[in-house]
């Protein structure tokens, strides 16, 4: 009997062994079908989910903690799914190897784990009477997932201060402040949102040419002493800061250095956003400032303190709100941009009366409410009046205001704007890495322009976008849209290192969702806090970033990274780390990485590994020795973005189709017999790069680029060229007619060249920089429609410039004109009314055989500063100091302009 029952419980084992075998295989075997029905599930939950964020301000907390759980899921399938994406294009083998097998049958587990989840929460939405929502779209046709996100209108982005209201009178009083020696320390007093720091960067702008030095330090909420040091002495001077830091002395003497420097000069220091009394009262004696009854120190300060303002003993000019009239006025240049003289048009002015008034005359608040209705009907107009009706925090009315805006976004601009809680405090940043970075992140939605969600996000007033005289686009968040950013982060799994977070997270029921980005880059956080305080788990974390963490340093902790296998951001940039570990070459999903300014003297062997790699940044001014770039970077077939301090670069980079931008320091070195290094006509293959920077260094080189070996680079946006044949200074060769097809360049930077009048006919070029170009007359370079930026640099020949620079309509766009190094130049032509009608910076510098300023320059009545550096003869410099003719007949007419001597 026990024999018979043996043998059937042996059967029955054997029975289920075979079915487990059989469902084992079934999994290998139909892992691509398991995959694209997943696939195709999870595009539909993600649109359910991008419908439910656009309502999530009127959801209840039951169904905002359901939504979060399909969140959790749909971020983890999405993990899975690009690991299983990644895998399948790594393998090259047409056969599954075992571990091929192995891993599609662990993946394949999973998947099946993702499928059943994905039951149980619908259950659980059936519950609360919303799950048949997401049942009907995951049962969706494909059809059915257009986009139905708001359209807008993409308008340009101005100049930060193109707009100014109610700001003049301001000005005059501070500046009246600033001419009476008995208040050397000034705080600007007010509530967040008031304008505070864009008043003193009026006054600072039209001051500072007064002052032997000026300096602007952002002392922000959570401030590094020793990095406001350093800011204070580079901005002072670049020798006593190169001294201080190779010195290594402590911070008690380098303040030191810093009070002997400025002694018996006259200095313009302004301190942005400072926070905490207890310690500031002492902050200007830390850091060396000088502000003695000798009154050769001014020193500005804008608080939301009184007690600030005492503790530094200075006088309080109150920041008020803007009157009715200025309200309504700056109100109007936001919300009717396209209209004549900003008006509103009759059907909407009742209602935006009444949207002014529930703005309370508060600036930040009156320009992202007016910028998020411009180009919108009626309807949505009267639905933001009753929105901003019931905004019940009397205390704080500007959050609440802001937060309408945020609410107004589309799904993908919220992540978008929420992912700048990235950025330090004050911080401007280049825009290209944060588009990088949502594009790692997967925000930006197929097949968009990226570009446009970060000009969407400035068009409504959430982020504040300009160029410098280079053309480089920076951004920067004002402090209560940052601390909006971080409230929403935070709501939505992110963690940081503010205010003891480490602490908090841990206290924090998370009711199983998902921390999946960790922003440690507010203050100096130590390695071992790191490595040995852990609130989150390291499998979820898609975002990393320790950037300006001065205090993590040397061979950095391996245990950081032990299980961040779905890791799509890593920033170390601004570190002292000198290695990175090993096993980072494991992230499969790794997309940026930024090693910038660290101590790194070696492109890791590691990043080889990262087949998802788009953005490449390991620049630094000192530390990396490597003047070729790895030839294994070619492997990278994703990288869109590479930048490092490389003169030489691999043949194979010229096959990287996803490649746009190749930003080295200087300029690459192109081989002319080595077949294992980029060539010219490697470079010509290179259809769709965008920004690239090469010296030609021979002959035949140049005889190619004449006969159109570059005509295919139509997409150039950026162009740096420097001819490097040695002995042809006294007579530059053309820079070849062929070059002139690239017809979308922006910026165009060419040394050692004779510069050709073909030049002229780049109707889209923005930025132009002709440097050792020696040349006796220029071409017609004022009739170039779209010119910005003008840079001419190390003329040894040029005795005058073409009168035809000043003639009237002639640089109709020109905002900066810079002329360094011209020996013989003797004299600026004469400016006709209408000439340069737009520029804002003229920089004369190293010309001092110049005599003479042509009639009418006072007629460039734009003009915001006039820099005239180690250059005139001493007569001129007379006229041009302060109570000078020329300096006087200046300020009678264009009385905003800073003439600034050195």
């Amino acid at each position: 009997m026990a024999s018979i029952l043996a043998e059937g419980v042996v059967g029955k084992v054997c029975e289920m062994a075979i079915q487990q075998v059989a469902n084992e295989v079934s999994i290998v075997y139909n892992f691509s079908e398991d995959f694209e029905r997943l696939k195709n599930k999870m595009r539909q939950i993600n649109h359910f989910l991008n419908e439910a964020d656009e309502k999530s301000s009127t959801q209840k907390e039951s169904v905002k903690e359901w939504l979060q759980s399909v969140r959790d899921i749909a971020w983890e399938a999405e993990d899975l799914l690009q690991i299983c994406a990644v895998d399948s294009t790594n393998s090259q083998s047409c056969t599954l190897s075992c571990n091929q097998l192995i891993l599609r049958h662990q993946m394949g587990r999973r998947i099946q784990k993702v499928k059943a989840r994905v039951s149980s929460v619908i259950e659980d939405g059936n519950q609360l009477n919303i799950g048949h929502n997401l049942v009907s779209h995951v049962d969706a046709a494909e059809s059915s997932n257009t986009s139905q996100r708001r359209k807008y209108t993409r308008l340009s982005v101005l100049p930060s201060d193109s707009k100014p209201v109610g700001i003049q009178s301001k000005i005059d009083s501070m500046v009246n402040l600033l001419e009476s020696p008995q208040f050397p320390i000034i705080a600007v007093v007010g509530m967040g949102g008031l304008g505070k720091t864009y008043l003193l960067q009026h006054v600072y702008n039209a001051q500072k040419g007064r002052y032997e030095k000026s300096v602007w330090l952002s002392v922000s909420q959570f401030y590094s002493f020793s990095k406001l040091l350093n800011d204070l002495a580079f901005q002072l001077d670049e020798d006593l800061s190169k001294k201080i830091k190779k010195s290594g002395v402590s911070e008690e003497v380098a303040a030191e250095s810093i009070y002997s420097f400025m002694q018996g000069k006259k200095c313009l220091i302004v301190l942005d956003d400072v926070w905490r009394a207890t310690r500031e009262g002492d902050l200007l004696t830390k850091l060396g400032i000088p502000t003695g009854a000798n009154g050769q120190c001014q020193v500005l300060v804008s608080t939301r303190s009184r007690e600030v303002s005492a503790n530094l003993k200075a006088q309080i000019y109150e920041m008020g709100s803007l009157t009715d009239g200025e309200s309504w006025k700056l109100f109007c240049v936001y919300a009717f941009p396209e209209s004549e003289e900003n008006r509103a048009p009759e059907p909407l002015e009742e209602v935006a009366l009444k949207i002014v008034k529930e703005c309370g005359n508060l600036p930040l608040a009156i320009k992202t409410t007016a910028a998020s209705l411009a180009n919108t009907s009626l309807p949505e107009w009267q639905s933001k009046l009753s929105k901003l009706k019931k905004v019940s925090t009397p205390s704080d009315p500007v959050m609440d205001i802001l937060k309408l805006s945020y609410d107004a976004l589309p799904a993908h601009l919220k992540a978008c704007f929420a992912y700048l809680s990235f950025f330090p405090e004050d911080e401007e940043i280049e825009c290209e890495y944060p588009i990088y970075l949502w594009m790692g992140e997967g925000f930006v939605p197929a097949g968009d322009n990226p570009w446009d969600c970060l000009y969407q996000l400035a068009n409504l007033c959430l982020l504040e976008v300009w160029e410098d005289k280079w053309l480089t686009k920076y951004c920067k968040i004002h402090d209560l849209l940052l601390d909006l950013t971080i409230l929403i982060s935070r709501e939505n799994k992110c963690a940081f290192s503010v205010d003891e977070a480490f602490s908090k997270l841990r206290s924090v029921n998370t009711g199983g969702g998902r921390w999946c980005r960790l922003f440690l880059a507010k203050k100096d956080i130590h390695e071992h806090v790191i490595s040995e305080r852990r609130p989150v788990s390291p499998t979820l974390v898609r975002t990393l970033s320790l950037s300006h963490n001065t205090e993590i340093g040397g061979k950095f902790p391996a245990k950081l990274f032990y299980g961040m296998r779905v890791l799509r951001v890593l920033d170390l940039s601004n570190t002292n780390i000198s290695t990175l570990p090993a096993c980072v070459g494991q992230m499969k999903l790794l997309k940026v990485l930024n090693l910038s300014k660290t101590k790194i003297n070696k492109v890791p062997d590691c990043v080889r590994y990262l087949k998802s790699l788009c953005y490449l940044n390991v620049f630094s001014y000192h530390e990396l020795r490597e003047s070729e770039a790895p030839k294994w970077i070619s492997e990278l077939r994703c990288l869109q973005h590479l930048e490092g301090p490389f003169e030489r670069m691999p043949k194979g980079i010229s096959k990287l189709e996803a490649l746009r931008t190749l930003r080295v320091q200087l300029f690459l070195s192109l081989s002319m017999e080595e077949d294992d290094v980029l060539r010219l006509e490697d470079v010509g293959k290179m259809s769709e790069i965008e920004e690239i920077a090469f010296k030609v260094e021979d002959e035949s080189q140049l005889k190619k680029m004449e006969e159109g070996i570059l005509a295919p680079l139509l997409k150039l946006r950026r162009l740096v060229v420097e001819n490097g044949i040695n002995g042809m200074q006294s007579d530059l060769p053309q820079f070849p007619e062929r070059m002139g097809a690239m017809r979308d360049l922006e910026c165009l930077i060419l040394q050692k060249f004779a510069v050709p009048s073909w030049i002229c006919c780049l109707a889209n070029l923005r930025y132009l920089c002709l440097r050792k170009c020696d040349c006796i007359n220029y071409p017609e370079l004022q009739t170039m429609p779209n010119l910005v930026s003008l840079s001419l640099q190390e003329n040894k020949r040029c005795r005058e410039l073409p009168k035809a620079f000043g003639k009237s309509g002639g640089f109709p766009h020109l905002r900066f004109f810079w002329i360094y190094d011209f020996p013989e130049l003797e004299e600026f032509p004469e400016m006709e009314d209408g000439a340069m009608a737009c520029l804002e910076k003229l920089e004369i510098n190293y010309c001092k055989k110049v005599n003479k300023v042509g009639e009418g320059l006072e007629r460039l009545r734009r003009v915001k500063e006039f820099r005239f550096e180690r250059s005139g003869t001493d007569e001129l410099r007379e006229t041009l100091k302060e109570g000078g003719s020329y300096w006087e007949k200046g300020k009678t007419i264009n009385s905003h302009i800073t003439i600034i001597l050195y």
